[in-house]
């Protein structure tokens, strides 16, 4: 997800995204979520009715629930502000209380666990969030479902979590000259001779409840392309994009880089894990949101000269976020650090490292700027979820991801990231789970590098003092720690130029103060620290060569 950041390269807005989450409201219910039961949700079939007026928004979601405690009498569904006319439970009637931000359905008898109950609600009202109803740019209504964090809440009752995934069928009746578009593939687009058209779209495959969404509107439909058709027919990924007429023709220049953007991951990483890929114009929050096959994108698209770094942000969140989905949200970093890791990690292969070692400066630069370092990566879940939105979760995750490259190695890294992929694909994770599997692939004890960088606050903050030994022939290079954390491990390159050679020498950095000594074959001329920024944090190297020499990073 970038949250209203679109301008340029996506960054700047950033920090608007991360002043206005703030502002927002903490989302009701998940401080109740610990002191209560809930079911597991198997599947959701939504039915709604929607259109230009939000007060004759009318709905039923059927719940289908496995049982996970013994003797079970009641379960909680997240459900706030709308009015709840009736509840049935496996058919039959049943009794129900609406609490603080839930709703409590009586079962009518003690469910075992185990047991699969099926608990339809009826209700109406006028979404207070989730579904937004809006005219647009262009003066004409529009329906938008906008749920992140856990604000699907506020249209439809469920287990508003991002560790409880679940299939989904909407079937929404909308004006006829609307179109619908929803996760998963469309199943039916009938004309019921009322001026409505039924739209019905399903997958079976388990997402987040953040991301099931629908959008609704006069919206236009071209097609974009397909991805892997040549290599296997059963696994065509369909791309098309849904905007208003009026930008339907930049949008397709816009996107016109989406199929290769999902053949690139799906090579990379593994199957692409949906029925197909939209591209959604929408009026919601954020300027780009990665539902589950159908990424709703900011409704100013046609205002931008260039969407390819949004576009590979989102498509990347296909397989990270939604496939494989963090289980609580503190972990929220195997999200948004692996979508934008992965975005610099598309340009790497495709048009050479030199414009991803800019964005990597860029998002090392973002995460100085930021106020967010004096926490960990890995932190309390916070009150207000939006204030997950950090370039701790971003910049700083990104950065872990390219970090753990350079010390397991690039057929390890990208090994391990295709086995945890598969081994949690539809499924959720946690950090472990990750560093299970880089061990696993590695060989190596990775323990300390997930607990200094996740779980401890900062980044080191390096000064070297170098110096020549005349006697010896030795570069002496005093590291110094300076940042106000604990000290961190981590591998330091040097590059040394001389008369007649050119050198690099990797070495390990483990104390607050060290000295690392490197014979050469004469006085360097120029030494450089990490020339290739491989390590998150500043270093400032001193010249302090007995000749003057300028020994520069």
């Amino acid at each position: 997800m970038l949250g209203r950041k679109v301008e340029s390269l996506a960054l700047v807005a950033l920090a608007a995204a991360l002043v206005a989450a703030a502002a927002e409201p903490a989302v009701p219910g998940s401080e109740a979520r610990a002191q209560r039961a809930q079911p597991d949700v198997l599947g959701y079939r939504i039915s709604i009715g929607i259109g230009p007026d939000p007060t004759a928004f009318r709905a039923s979601t059927a719940v289908t629930a496995l049982i996970t405690e013994c003797c079970t009498t009641s379960l909680h569904f997240d459900l706030v502000g709308l009015e709840v006319d009736s509840v049935a439970v496996d058919g039959a009637q049943a009794g129900f209380e609406r609490r603080s931000g839930t709703l409590r359905v009586e079962l009518g008898r003690p469910a075992a666990e185990g047991d699969t109950v099926v608990v339809q609600v009826f209700y109406h009202g006028v979404p207070q969030d989730g579904l937004i109803f809006k005219t647009n740019m262009y003066n004409r209504p529009t329906v938008f479902a906008d749920n992140w964090p856990e604000r699907a809440r506020y249209w439809f009752p469920s287990v508003d979590h991002p560790g409880d995934k679940a299939t989904v069928e909407f079937r929404v009746q909308a004006p006829e000259a609307w179109r619908v578009v929803g996760v998963g593939e469309l199943l039916e687009e009938s004309d019921l001779g009322d001026g409505t058209k039924l739209w019905i779209w399903a997958t079976d495959r388990p997402i987040p409840v953040y991301t099931m969404v629908v959008g609704a509107g006069e919206l236009t439909v071209r097609e974009l392309g397909s991805s892997g058709c040549e290599v296997d027919a059963s696994h065509c990924v369909r791309v098309t994009q849904w905007t208003y007429e009026e930008d339907a023709d930049v949008a397709q220049r816009l996107f016109r880089r989406a199929p290769e953007i999902v053949a690139f991951f799906d090579s990379l990483i593994g199957p692409f894990p949906y029925e197909k890929l939209a591209l959604v114009q929408s009026s919601t929050r954020f300027g780009g949101m990665e539902n589950s096959s159908a990424i709703f994108l900011l409704e100013r698209i046609g205002r931008l000269s260039d969407a390819d770094r949004l576009l590979a942000h989102e498509i990347a969140h296909q397989w990270f976020g939604d496939a494989v989905t963090q289980r609580e949200w503190p972990h929220i970093w195997l999200s948004e650090g692996f979508a934008t890791y992965f975005t610099s990690v598309f340009f790497e292969f495709v048009e050479g490292d030199s414009l991803a070692a800019a964005q990597r400066a860029e998002a090392e630069e973002t995460l100085y700027m930021g106020s967010g370092a004096e926490r960990p990566v890995i932190d309390r879940e916070p009150e207000n979820l939006f204030t997950l939105l950090t370039a701790n979760a971003y910049q700083k995750g990104a950065w872990v991801l390219h970090m753990l490259r350079q010390v397991v190695g690039d057929e390890a890294f990208f090994s391990g990231i295709r086995r945890y992929y598969e081994e949690h694909r539809h499924a959720t994770a946690l950090t472990a789970d990750l560093q299970r599997t880089m061990e696993d692939v590695s060989g190596q004890d990775l323990g300390w590098f997930f607990e200094q960088w996740l779980e401890r606050p900062g980044y080191p903050q390096v000064e070297l003092d170098c110096s020549w030994d005349r006697g010896e022939d030795v570069l002496r290079v005093r590291v110094h720690q300076a940042q106000p954390w604990s000290e961190f491990r981590f591998p330091l390159e040097l590059e040394a130029e001389g008369d007649g050679y050119e050198l690099r020498q990797t070495f390990w950095v483990e104390e607050r103060g060290s000295v690392l000594e490197w014979a050469l074959p004469s006085e360097p001329t120029r030494v450089r620290a990490d020339p290739e920024n491989k390590v998150l944090g500043p270093i400032k190297l001193v010249p302090v060569a007995q000749n003057g020499a300028g020994y520069t990073r």
